[in-house]
């Protein structure tokens, strides 16, 4: 019989896995939507919030190499936090002030773009 089907504590123990393990899924995608505007399933979202701001993402170009992404930002750029679909997020921060650009590690060697919003 199989464990999720016994009556024992066995069979009360997987269920209660279960249920826990579907409950954090759950939540984890509603908090992802509710704070950060994105669905746990993409590697690009619309928005990321650093820096007490949301950055916009830039639709062109689509993706940057590393030596693109230097070059764009002004300066060797490190990984600043996590996004939160866990992807590294880089940035060149040489003074106390927000930078520009933000850029979310998608791939080996690319990269993409994320603006301060302006206005």
């Amino acid at each position: 019989m199989s464990p999720v089907l016994a009556s024992s504590r066995a069979g009360n123990f997987v269920r209660a896995l279960i249920v826990i393990g579907l409950i954090t899924i759950v939540f984890r995608e509603l908090y992802l939507l509710w704070y950060f505007h994105t669905p746990a399933w993409t590697s690009r979202p619309n928005e990321i919030r650093y820096c007490r701001t949301y950055y916009e993402r830039r639709d062109s170009p689509p993706d940057v190499s590393t030596a693109d992404m230097e070059s764009l930002a002004g300066g060797r750029v490190k990984q600043v936090m996590r996004s939160p679909v866990l992807r590294p997020i880089a940035a060149y921060k040489p003074a106390r002030a927000c930078p520009r650009y933000v850029f979310a590690k998608v791939g080996s060697d690319r990269f993409v773009v994320y603006t301060f919003p302006t206005g």
